[in-house]
């Protein structure tokens, strides 16, 4: 899962990575290895395993997976723009993409049929149009495109949305100087990311300690919640979440540091159990942890049934940020035909659903066996009042009913899973800050000082 470390930790490995080699033992020729370079927690328990046997099914020949991971897509560009380490395929962050695609970081995807191997299919295209460049994309990933053509550094693993979580049974909504509200989510969707300056919540939530994670709340409250002295109803979503003009970044930090007050930690992966144990009311979250938070976790943190907490995620009416993470080959790997295989792997359907069963996001392939896999895990006998039509996520044409009907107790946990489309609407893509970036590094390092 997604996973964030501080400035200070970031600083002291960024150091290291520039000083220490990346170094394998043993004498294995280097066509035998593959250089992966993840995010922590983020792949299937069984998938490389299962991807070594692939390997050597299709070729013949034996492959090793060397597995490295990082917290932090600054620390995994640092390793390939100034490190030039060798590793064959990466999964970074949708802007990290972009970034790394202009400055001539990444390599092209080759065709899988030139390899020459018998009964070699390629899954890239099971993607949904969702994550996918092109003009009917609701992404609109124009990042990966070159004269007209699409989707050719890249395939999408992962995506998301970014909202709040929060505890269902909070009375602390009730000291509120202003409104009336009848229940915790009356009061998170009438406010919004307002709630992250509510004084009543002092010390009682948690933001993240990333600077674009934290972002996201602070500029679309800033200029898109009609409660904010900025709020412009011009503006939209995309708009915010790309605002860095010194003007409107001078405006953002401003309730930047309105919400430091009242934040009791920035956090890297410990929101989502000090909420499961009481410890705070509201997070600010990935989807994919948020509904890692609404379903396993308290078991596994051992908390009795009966002092479990009721759990919900929300994403703001006035927008927020929806990202991808994505397959992509460096510039410098040693083994380009194991990295296209490795990503051709991925997007294989039985593949794509074991790692999004394990990881909790939602898997960028959508098919007939990811329909089935929800079908069989969320979806109730029987028609209920809680559904959610994926005909975005799927295609209009793809053959099957698409909406999903679901049980009441299960329906907070899917729509996190699994948005709605007017949620993926009123979301937008946060880009590459460009030539702006150290001045955006530097607002952040303003804000924790």
């Amino acid at each position: 899962m997604k996973r964030r470390i501080t400035v200070v930790a970031i600083l002291l490995v960024l150091a290291m990575a520039l000083v220490l080699p990346i170094v394998f033992t043993g004498c294995q020729n280097r066509s035998e290895i593959l250089k992966v370079y993840n995010w922590s927690e983020y792949i299937g328990e069984d998938v490389i395993k299962e991807f070594e046997a692939y390997y050597k099914e299709v070729t013949g020949k034996n492959i090793t997976v060397k597995y490295d991971m990082f917290d932090e897509n600054e620390l995994m560009y640092t390793q390939i723009k100034t490190a030039k380490a060798d590793y064959d395929v990466l999964c970074p962050s949708d802007y990290m993409i972009e970034k790394m695609i202009k400055e001539d970081l990444l390599l092209k995807l080759e065709d899988i049929s030139t390899y020459g191997y018998e009964g070699l299919e390629d899954y890239r295209d099971n993607m949904s149009e969702l994550v996918m460049s092109g003009e009917n994309n609701i992404f609109k990933y124009d990042y990966d495109e070159e004269s007209g053509e699409y989707n050719l550094y890249s395939r999408t693993y992962m995506w998301g949305t970014m909202g709040i979580l929060y505890a269902n049974d909070s009375t602390a909504y009730k000291n509120r100087k202003y409104g009336t509200y009848s229940s915790m989510k009356e009061y998170v969707e009438a406010n919004g990311w307002a709630v992250f300056l509510d004084p009543a919540y002092n010390q009682n939530f948690m933001l993240k300690n990333s600077m674009r994670d934290t972002y996201v709340s602070a500029s679309c409250y800033t200029l898109l919640n009609p409660q904010s002295k900025y709020y412009n109803s011009s503006l939209t979503p995309a708009d915010a979440l790309n605002a860095t003009d010194s003007a409107t970044v001078k405006k953002i930090e401003e309730i930047m540091l309105a919400q430091k007050k009242l934040n009791k930690q920035y956090e890297n992966d410990e929101g989502k159990e000090a909420i499961n144990l009481g410890n705070i009311d509201m997070v600010l979250q990935w989807a994919g942890d948020a509904v890692y938070a609404m379903t396993s976790l308290q078991d596994e943190l051992g908390i009795k049934e009966e002092d479990k907490r009721d759990l919900s995620y929300f994403v703001p009416e006035e927008g927020s940020n929806i990202f991808c993470d994505g397959w992509v080959i460096p510039k410098y790997a040693g083994n380009v035909e194991a990295a296209n295989l490795w990503i051709n792997f991925m997007c294989k359907p039985e593949i794509a659903i074991e790692n999004m069963d394990y990881i909790g996001y939602t898997s960028g392939v959508a098919t007939q066996e990811t329909y089935d896999y929800i079908m069989e895990n969320w979806a109730s006998e029987e028609p209920t009042d809680y559904s959610i039509d994926l005909s975005y996520y799927f295609g209009e044409d793809c053959g099957f009913d698409t909406v999903i009907y679901v049980a009441e107790e299960d329906y907070e946990a899917f729509e996190a899973q699994f948005p709605t489309k007017a949620i993926v609407d009123r979301c937008a893509v946060m880009r590459d800050f460009g030539d702006n970036t150290d001045a955006m590094n530097s607002l952040w390092i303003n804000i924790k000082a």
